[in-house]
């Protein structure tokens, strides 16, 4: 009987997988909203954000044009997020040691975020 149970879990399991696309992990989805898309690679860099051991990004203030891409690569001991304020969709909840993570912004505007790990750990985005 138990045998049984957990075999129609699993199926149960694995068909609400597929009907959801499979996939858990949100530093590997894109999701798209009005003023940009967020992924783990959209392509080349045109701006790069480190966030730092010292818990800091580095360059704390960056500029980029409508359609470039701002990578941030976690380059201390620590988990980080890039949480942005006003775009909760863009932000990246778990930016692991080494991990690089991207954003392409298609609205001019400024985007302010922080890691809501580490506060006081901030970072402003002015897009033209």
């Amino acid at each position: 009987m138990f045998a049984r149970v957990v075999l129609a879990f699993g199926i149960t399991l694995t068909l609400a997988l597929a009907a959801c696309g499979g996939s858990t992990s949100s530093s590997n989805s894109s999701p798209s909203v009005s003023v940009g898309t967020a992924a783990v690679s959209l392509g080349t860099a045109a701006v790069m954000i480190s966030a730092t051991g010292q818990l800091t990004f580095d360059p704390a203030m960056q500029t980029a044009h409508v359609g470039d891409i701002i990578q941030w690569t976690n380059t201390g001991s620590v988990m980080h997020t890039i949480t942005f304020d006003a775009e909760p969709a863009l932000s990246d909840p778990s930016l692991q040691p080494g991990a690089t993570w991207e954003v392409k912004f298609t609205t001019a505007g400024t985007y302010q975020y922080h890691c809501s790990i580490h506060t006081g750990m901030v970072g402003t985005i002015v897009v033209s």
